[in-house]
């Protein structure tokens, strides 16, 4: 139906926009990932304690914003403010890192701060795909924004232990982590500052006095309790493999596998790098080509990948020869990209584009809570049984929880969809 609107070209530049700030907040949240051992070390607590305080503080402040605030300022004000509030959060908290990282609480709230500029970025997404951009680029609209996190979080990982190295203390790493972040608040602020740039698709008059019951009847639906519970096992799953994994490499046997700082960083290329800039933009393809908008087909591929790869990574064969395990790696961040990239592609093709922020940031933000968990619950296994093998477990087996969850999300869209087919029709006259 909008394909007949038209489209600005300025929207190339919003998106542009989201990708930046997007790289930008990876590359400050997960270029701690792989020097974790380093931190713990510098501010003398076990590798479990700093697993909480450095990773999953972020995770819990990004799920709070994101159900709280992140999608009604981004629905209310624009994507350009939540672009802005995003990339400030993640960009401060990075700079004042050498006096906030002193302690373990220090640390704890500065990457609380941080954190929170999750909770603005994920709600840009459903809010850019959804009214931005016409149905024939949705899903390549959606998949570069899952990229832009990737290449962030590739560059979080290899330039970390790398700065490290180079300037010898963690909390400069982290100032040095921080100028794309700034880049993009620039960006964005420039961009706001250009007059008479609307989106396409925007409720008309009469529509908005009922936006409160529109989202009431969405929020209360049983889509978005399924969808939610979707993305609680993906998200459980996802940062699992993007925080835990690179750790559980890096760190000395017998906890972790013993490869080093430098090279987990290097290993995990294959997750964020290759698979995670890759896939998403296969995943937009698979969407908007070869499926045609079947997002089931592709949330399925995605949880199968992500089941099994991390699974793989508690087999001793795989884990210990460096080309099975990057191939492992690889699948795995095709896996969980295939994910990303669906989720919001089906929140903006489920809801009202006047709601499309917000339901995203419930989804994601309530979903998040998996991963928060995930990672709370890693962090206490590792520090009580001394292995992340429980850890990687409980992972593969919530992306298979994940799996099963896809068919019942399909099917009560495709129930609600016949519903609201069958209102249409009895209103029509006889």
């Amino acid at each position: 139906m909008n394909q007949s609107l038209e489209y600005p070209r300025f929207r190339w530049l919003i998106l542009s926009a989201v990708v930046i700030a997007f790289t930008g907040a990876q590359v400050t949240g997960m270029s701690v990932s792989p020097v974790l051992s380093v931190i713990a070390e510098s501010l003398r607590i076990n590798i479990g304690t700093a697993s909480n305080v450095a990773l999953t503080s972020s995770m819990f402040s990004g799920t709070l914003m994101m159900v709280l605030v992140g999608g009604a300022i981004c629905d209310r004000y624009g994507v350009l403010v939540a672009v802005m509030a995003g990339a400030l959060c993640s960009a401060l908290q990075s700079t004042l890192m050498p006096w906030l990282g002193l302690s373990a609480s220090g640390l704890f709230w500065a990457r609380i701060g941080q954190g929170c500029a999750a909770g603005f970025l994920f709600t840009a997404i459903g809010a850019v795909v959804g009214v931005w951009f016409p149905t024939r680029e949705k899903g390549l609209a959606g998949g570069l924004m899952s990229a832009a996190i990737a290449a962030g979080s590739a560059l979080g990982m290899v330039a970390g232990p790398a700065v490290l190295q180079y300037v010898g203390d963690w909390r400069t790493m982290c100032v040095w982590m921080s100028p794309v972040s700034w880049a993009a608040f620039l960006f964005a602020l420039v961009l706001a500052l250009i007059p008479n740039q609307k989106p396409p698709l925007q409720p008309a008059k009469e529509e908005s006095s009922s936006n409160s019951a529109i989202y009431r009847k969405a929020l209360f639906s049983r889509l978005t309790f399924i969808g939610v519970a979707v993305c609680f096992m993906a998200q459980w799953g996802t940062n699992g493999l993007y925080a835990m994994t690179a750790p559980y490499l890096a760190t000395a046997r017998p906890v972790g596998v013993g490869y080093g700082p430098l090279a987990a960083g290097q290993l995990m290329l294959g997750v964020t790098l290759l698979g995670g800039i890759i896939g998403p933009i296969f995943g937009g393809f698979l969407l908007d080509k070869a499926f045609r908008g079947n997002s089931k087909a592709v949330f399925l591929i995605g949880f199968s990948l992500l089941c099994l790869c991390t699974y793989g990574l508690t087999v001793h064969w795989i884990v210990g020869r460096v080309g099975p395990l990057e191939v492992l790696l690889i699948f795995g961040g095709f896996g969980l990209q295939f994910i990303s990239t669906t989720i919001f592609y089906f929140i903006a093709r489920a809801y009202p584009t006047q709601i499309v922020g917000k339901m995203s940031g419930i989804w994601m933000g309530l979903g998040t809570f998996g991963g928060v968990l995930g990672l709370y619950l890693g962090g206490l296994t590792i520090k009580s049984q001394g292995t992340y093998r429980a850890t990687l477990l409980m992972q593969s087996f919530s992306a298979l929880i994940g799996f099963l969850l896809v068919f019942c999300l399909a099917a009560v869209h495709k129930s609600g969809k016949r519903a609201l087919a069958a209102e249409e029709l009895s209103e029509l006259p006889t």
